[in-house]
């Protein structure tokens, strides 16, 4: 059984792959110019993204040795999956044979220790003078924020790039560096760098193989230097892969690598893998002075990137940091949060805000005479209202309790129609509760103890959630959801609770009243 479920999941990664390529146009545009510093005509090739559009400028990922398949495909997922932007190109610099000798170690090494070797000064000469302009007018680059990937000597390049001109790129990620080369040159360089350099605004990502490997390559070494000199400012990682070859760390340090490079601009887990927002909750609510809440916060690597502030202050680098999902925090007053993203590339940086009033426990009831478990009681409505009108003055159509199997949307997309849920919540232990509710509820209004705690900042692509100190008891609580002609579906009332996820408010917790 276990194995099958193996097989499936591969089965399934293998379609997915296959529906990404298909969807993204990967053949590469073939290109070449000719350097007037390496005198050769040196080839490129250029991956474009689905709908390049020329008005845009785009940022590069400069890819030493050329673009393999499976490179494309991974840069596909990453701006699929909202990790990287979808405003990036793609573009490889092959490996160049002269007289059928592979000229890649003139190229990329940084000292001459053999015949066709130790031209790493020269190419890049060759990259800020002559390819980047090209591509910049080509093919519509930005003036900056690029990333430079390389593997194995195209990795000793990076690293060598990155010591001897940090600003010509953005991000670095280097992949099984051959650091061993010259006997361990780059360290001696990095050391000397470091030495006379007080900040950065870089990201580096390097990958080796763990064991041995990550000894002899060079990489241990380029850890212990960074850890003990690295500048201000740098964000840097180095990792280890365990049970990988020299090659397939590529597959791992790409993606990886790619968003490392781009922390702050990261798909959140909170239902908008792609929209690029800041997913926190609550984003309102009432809190006791002094009494500790929990920010809860949807994004990935969140604790790296997002910092807040209580005071309604734009935050800086110095600012609090999100601790990961739930983010404890402690007010005497009336608050703004702001939390922001901070990235490398500042453009791609976010906020989101939440506001808390200071107040008191709701205060709670016994079981009202004549209540049952099991469900709110509903009056159901039609009309062609372009708003919740007035029930008071309307007869219902229908009137029920809504148990368990009680369905929202049995009424055809295409009426105009509300339902009102009313009766009482039975909290069974003291504490905060967040009532939310999400996409299609637009137009719903929910009260606890009879007043209005929902349908108040609803935001069309993100809902709308509330936090309120209750007590052990039972409290008024009413529905009133409307469902506009062609509109969404409606969707039930969540709670979440300290400690568990959200889940829609079950019947067990609602009683009907009289």
């Amino acid at each position: 059984m276990k194995a099958f479920t193996i097989a499936k999941v591969q089965l399934l990664i293998l379609l997915l792959i296959s529906i990404i390529a298909r969807s993204q146009d990967i053949s590469p545009v073939k290109d070449s110019l000719f350097s007037a510093i390496l005198k050769e005509t040196r080839p490129v090739n250029v991956v474009l993204p689905k709908n390049y559009d020329p008005a845009i400028q785009y940022e590069v990922i400069y890819c030493l040795g050329d673009i393999p398949d499976f490179l494309n495909v991974e840069w596909s997922l990453l701006q699929w999956e909202g990790f990287i932007p979808k405003n990036t190109i793609l573009v490889g610099i092959p490996d160049f044979v002269r007289d059928g000798v592979n000229m890649r170690e003139r190229d990329l090494a940084p000292t001459k220790t053999s015949a066709n070797t130790g031209e790493a000064n020269r190419f890049l000469l060759f990259f800020r003078n002559e390819l980047m302009p090209y591509i910049n007018r080509q093919y519509h680059a930005k003036s900056g924020g690029h990333t430079l990937y390389g593997g194995s000597m195209g990795g000793l390049f990076v690293m060598y790039t990155f010591l001897t001109a940090p600003d010509l790129f953005t991000s670095y990620v280097a992949i099984d560096p051959s650091l061993w080369w010259d006997n361990f040159y780059l360290h001696k360089l990095a050391a000397e760098k470091f030495a006379h350099r007080d900040t950065l605004n870089n990201t580096l990502f390097i990958a080796g193989r763990e064991g041995a490997a990550y000894q002899f390559m060079g990489v241990a070494g380029m850890d212990s230097i960074l850890k003990a000199k690295a500048p201000a400012g740098l964000d840097w990682k180095c990792v280890q892969y365990s049970n990988e070859t020299h090659y397939s760390t590529n597959f791992k340090g790409f993606w990886e690598g790619l968003k490392f490079s781009y922390g702050g601009f990261y798909a959140s887990t909170g239902g908008y893998p792609t929209s690029r927002k800041i997913a926190i909750k609550p984003d309102n609510g009432i809190v006791l002075r002094n009494k500790p809440f929990k920010l809860i916060c949807y994004n990935l690597a969140a604790d790296a990137y997002l910092h807040y502030t209580t005071d309604g202050t734009t935050p800086g680098i110095y600012s609090p940091r999100i601790t990961g999902e739930e983010t404890p925090i402690t007010i005497d007053k009336d608050a703004k949060i702001i939390v922001t993203s901070m990235g490398k590339r500042k453009e791609y940086n976010k906020s989101a805000s939440a506001f808390f009033q200071v107040g008191e426990v709701f205060p709670a009831a016994a079981m009202p005479a004549g209540s049952k478990p099991g469900g709110l009681r509903y009056k159901y409505y039609e009309g062609n209202w372009d708003t919740i009108p007035d029930f008071r003055k309307l007869k219902p159509g229908e009137t029920g309790i809504a148990t368990t199997d009680f369905n929202l949307n049995k009424t055809s997309k295409k009426n105009n129609y509300a339902l009102v849920q009313e009766g009482y919540i039975k909290i069974s232990e003291p504490g905060y509760y967040i009532f939310e509710m999400g996409t299609g509820n637009e137009h719903t209004k929910v009260y606890l103890n009879n007043r209005l705690i929902l349908g108040v900042h609803f935001k069309a692509d993100e809902g709308e959630s509330f936090m309120v100190p209750l007590e052990k008891g039972f409290y008024p609580f009413r529905i009133n959801y409307f469902h506009k002609k062609n509109g969404n579906d409606l969707q039930p009332v969540y709670l979440k609770t300290e400690g568990q996820e959200d889940f829609p408010l079950p019947a067990a917790m609602l009683f009907s009243g009289k």
